[in-house]
């Protein structure tokens, strides 16, 4: 009883960012547990190497080109989804960047990136899909928030700013959807070693400081996101709405 609370076998997720990282990670969890996958991203090699991963788990998967930032290109990606699936019953908002630097010297163009790549393109996708939940009266939406979106941090205003509003949205939405029975929830991660990461936390004396401040003494891995994505796209999660997971550990606990 309690393993089949996990099982998403035959749904659907559209997972945005999802060719690499923490994206592809979480897509290939969902795979794991039955669910079809919409691998959203930009990269075409990249995407090719995580839908050939996934497919793995005996899954379809549908990949779909596409600047998430860009409302045309959302409505893209939810019509390709529902002409291919019917219907859409989990959302994954992974889609981020990072830029650290002291405002003063950060630019304009620095502070839109990151709004709109962070915060505006999980606006845009959740508008879209919810839509279709709406009409549905049912569905799940993850959104990727940050350990840092509801902490302050040096020379990252910007990143603050944005993490702190996918938190936010992410309340706003849970209280407005409930009555459609649409859970929406967020992860918060800590430091996690991707690609983007990878060239800070070699150096030794970033990765000491970073240890640091974490009181399980290690960053995190992809791989720690798979047990919160499951969890909170399956019937086990069906009473919780409007949290956000913190996934740093204990990062945020100090």
């Amino acid at each position: 009883m309690c393993i089949e609370l996990f099982q998403l076998r035959d749904k659907v997720a559209i997972v945005t960012g999802a060719s690499r990282g923490l994206g592809k990670a979480m897509a290939m969890a969902l795979a794991e547990v039955g669910a079809n996958i919409v691998l959203v991203g930009r990269n075409k090699e990249k995407q090719a190497e995580a839908e050939k991963e996934i497919a793995d788990f005996g899954v379809k998967t549908l990949p779909v080109l596409a600047d998430v930032t860009k409302q045309e290109d959302v409505e893209v990606v939810v019509s390709k989804t529902l002409e291919t699936f019917g219907k859409i019953d989990i959302l994954v908002n992974n889609v981020g960047t990072y830029i650290g630097k002291p405002i003063v010297e950060s630019t304009t163009e620095d502070w839109y990136n990151l709004i709109n790549t962070n915060l505006t393109s999980t606006y845009l996708c959740s508008r879209a899909v919810g839509k279709h939940m709406v009409d549905r009266q049912k569905g799940k939406v993850i959104n990727m928030a940050a350990a840092l979106g509801a902490l302050g941090a040096n020379n990252a205003a910007a990143y603050c700013a944005s993490k702190g509003g996918v938190i936010q949205l992410t309340r706003a939405l849970a209280v407005e959807w409930a009555k459609y029975n649409i859970n929406v929830n967020a992860i918060a991660p800590g430091t996690m070693e991707t690609e983007i990461t990878k060239a800070m936390l070699e150096d030794p004396t970033v990765r000491k400081a970073v240890l640091s401040k974490i009181p399980l003494k290690r960053t995190g891995q992809p791989s720690d996101l798979a047990g919160v994505v499951i969890f909170l796209a399956s019937q086990a999660s069906d009473y919780i709405t409007g949290q956000t997971l913190f996934v740093d550990g204990g990062f945020s606990v100090q």
